[in-house]
């Protein structure tokens, strides 16, 4: 029996730095795709859940679905560069020039959701993050990431899977300021998308259920 194993005995050796920035710039290369799962962002009153599909285009286009509870209902955060809105159904909830402020003020949040750095984070890059820690496989496990507001946040990357001949993370939880989050990953894509022109803004706004 131990005749037919063929080990990988390189998985047991610390990958080297330049096998870090080799596979961190493979993994910066993906710059178009489609992955689904489930957005969880809680505080110790209230919480929010949510169906989620991100779509990722070469030209830094991004489209989030959210579909929720009757709280939250339908939304999609539609990005791209300088501009940022956030509809439900044909009406605009927020718009800005950041992702990061328009989920933020569209779902009445304390501080803004890290949108831009988790385009990243998903990815498996640590974008502008410090103290990244990897394992041996040059895979991340944890960061810390401060946004231009000042909140905090700590992340970490708690499973991974095989798509496209990398290992992606499938399940990322970070907590920053009153708030926690759970991103739960699947259906891996190679996949473009056009964002959607960002209307008029309304006054509207989305409160987080409980609130």
């Amino acid at each position: 029996m131990a005749g037919c194993q063929t080990p990988d005995v390189q998985e047991n050796q610390p990958v080297s730095a330049v096998q870090i920035e080799l596979r961190d710039a493979r993994l910066l290369a993906i710059d178009q795709f489609a992955v689904s799962g489930g957005l969880g962002i809680w505080t110790d009153e209230d919480n929010l859940s949510a169906r989620v599909n991100w779509r990722q285009s070469a030209d830094d286009q991004l489209s989030v679905a959210l579909e929720g509870p009757l709280g939250i209902g339908s939304m999609v955060l539609e990005s791209e560069p300088g501009r940022a809105g956030l509809t439900r159904g044909n009406v605009l909830i927020a718009e800005g020039d950041s992702p990061d402020t328009v989920l933020q003020r569209g779902l009445g949040l304390a501080a803004p959701v890290p949108v831009e750095e988790l385009g990243f984070w998903i990815r498996g890059l640590p974008g502008g993050a410090s103290g990244v820690v990897r394992d041996k496989q040059g895979r991340l496990t944890s960061l810390r990431y401060a946004d231009k507001k000042g909140t905090s946040w700590q992340t970490r990357f708690l499973r991974y899977t095989q798509w496209s001949g990398e290992a992606v993370p499938a399940l990322i939880t970070a907590s920053g300021g009153p708030y926690s989050i759970r991103l739960v990953l699947k259906n891996w894509q190679s996949a473009a998308t056009t964002a959607v022109p960002v209307r008029p803004e309304s006054n509207n706004r989305l409160p987080i259920p409980g609130r």
